[in-house]
């Protein structure tokens, strides 16, 4: 099953595993929304190049999303086998294209989430788990906490602050470097999956995440 929409031009594109064709658009797009993380630049185009390793703890995903051939948004996540759930890690649509209704998902945004967590699903049934528990994510600002939550966003009731850096970061960049960046105050929460549902105060589930953040 592929997630292009002939009928419309949209087709995307995972930069990953030795497919750099298109990561100079991915990273123009990443680095045009989040040019906080401008840092992580680097390690993508290591992912980039690497060929996929499918023993690895987790399975990257960095898709260009294009229109008639232009480039109109990036989803960034990544499948952690150990824990059976999904990261969202980058997410952006460009201005202009964000009204766009995809037949039966509604709204570009919402579909470009439909879609991730559809492949988190697939990476699970290759990892021979079930269907991930979820997709998590770190949100910044309160408005797009809210809009997640047209999609089926849960923000759990965590006081939470992102880590400056990654174990794939640290291989990059000098350690002095990364702690002089800091810890930052962020919303933490969860895309619930098609039949999957999940509370906001579920410690459980929260664990689990929080793990997957910060021990993997």
């Amino acid at each position: 099953m592929s997630f292009d929409i002939p009928e419309i031009g949209l087709t995307i594109h995972d930069v990953v595993g030795g497919n750099t064709e298109y990561l100079d658009e991915y990273l123009k797009i990443y680095t045009d929304f989040l040019p906080q993380y401008s840092r992580y630049v680097p390690v993508m185009r290591q992912r980039a190049a690497n060929p996929v390793d499918v023993h690895a703890l987790e399975r990257w995903h960095h898709w260009l999303v294009m229109l008639k051939g232009k480039p109109i948004a990036m989803v960034g996540f990544l499948y952690n086998r150990k824990r059976n759930l999904g990261i969202l890690m980058d997410f952006a649509v460009v201005e202009g294209v964000r009204d766009i209704v995809i037949s039966g998902r509604g709204r570009l945004a919402g579909a470009l989430l439909y879609f991730a967590m559809e492949q988190l699903k697939r990476d699970a049934a290759a990892a021979g788990n079930p269907t991930p528990l979820c997709m998590a994510a770190e949100v910044e600002h309160t408005s797009l906490v809210k809009r997640y939550a047209e999609y089926g966003f849960v923000e759990f009731l965590v006081d939470y602050y992102e880590p400056p850096g990654t174990p794939d970061l640290e291989k990059v960049v000098e350690p002095q470097d990364i702690e002089d960046i800091g810890y930052r105050r962020l919303y933490l929460g969860a895309f619930q999956m098609p039949g999957v549902k999940i509370e906001a105060a579920d410690v459980k589930v929260i664990d689990i995440i929080i793990r997957a953040l910060l021990e993997d």
